[in-house]
């Protein structure tokens, strides 16, 4: 694991041994593929029972396997499952985040997505293709490129498109056209009660919006829901726009 890595990474990308769970995590985990249900507890489990080797293996779990199982209830495996299959309608962005590329999180993700529109452009890409996207700099892009040069990598993704792992194509950008937030830096806090924050984020950064984590005098806007705390406040302290979720949601819906 590299200084100041979320996740512990080593050359071997997804098929690794040593990484094998840890990557399994990243990929079920909330910001990722979301899987509800399939906890740590539970990956460590499907991986010493030698049903889980890789992503796409979650995908073909079945009510028998998973109910052997210790503590595995017939309801608790049937909900996995729903989940499973619910999971399997995602986004490019957080399929590319879900994959656990070194220094790639969620915003470079979603740039990537957004510049590229296809996975295959994005497999296809050179460094210097990839350095064009915003916030991608050499060395990220050189992750890139040696991460679906790795022939594990690319046959783990292959096999997760093999079980039906899909998402909305993303339209292209017309030319002359600016999106109703380009050049806008937002920050959303609190809870949502329409919608996931991640859904809201990736909304907002489909309008050209760059989603922060954190506010300054930069924030253009601040999406406070359900018990917002100190980041509202501090956007109060510096005059920044606040946006209700109900503002939030006729903004989405008249764009």
């Amino acid at each position: 694991k590299l200084e100041d890595e979320a996740v512990a990474r080593c050359t071997g990308g997804l098929i690794c041994a040593a990484q094998r769970k840890q990557a399994l995590k990243h990929f079920a985990s909330r910001k990722a593929f979301d899987i509800d249900g399939l906890g740590d507890k539970l990956v460590d489990q499907l991986v010493d029972a030698n049903l889980v080797h890789s992503p796409a293996d979650f995908f073909t779990l079945s009510l028998p396997k998973l109910i052997g199982l210790e503590r595995m209830a017939e309801k608790s495996a049937s909900k996995l499952l729903d989940s499973l299959e619910a999971s399997k309608r995602t986004t490019l962005a957080k399929f590319l985040y879900a994959l656990g590329i070194r220094e790639v999180g969620e915003a470079t993700a979603s740039n990537l997505a957004l510049h590229f529109r296809t996975l295959e452009s994005i497999r296809q890409a050179s460094i210097d293709d990839l350095i064009a996207v915003q916030d991608v700099g050499e060395i990220v892009a050189a992750h890139i490129v040696n991460f679906f040069n790795e022939s594990h990598n690319t046959d783990v993704i292959d096999a997760l498109l093999s079980v039906g792992i899909n998402w909305p194509e993303i339209e292209a950008k017309e030319e002359g056209v600016t999106l109703p937030l380009e050049g806008k830096t937002c920050v959303i806090t609190g809870t949502l009660s329409t919608m996931g924050r991640s859904d809201a984020k990736s909304a907002l950064q489909a309008l050209g919006a760059k989603v922060a984590g954190s506010v300054s005098k930069n924030t253009d806007f601040l999406v406070a829901g359900e018990k917002a705390g100190s980041k509202l406040t501090k956007a109060q302290d510096l005059g920044v726009d606040v946006w209700d979720e109900e503002a939030l949601v006729a903004f989405l819906e008249r764009h």
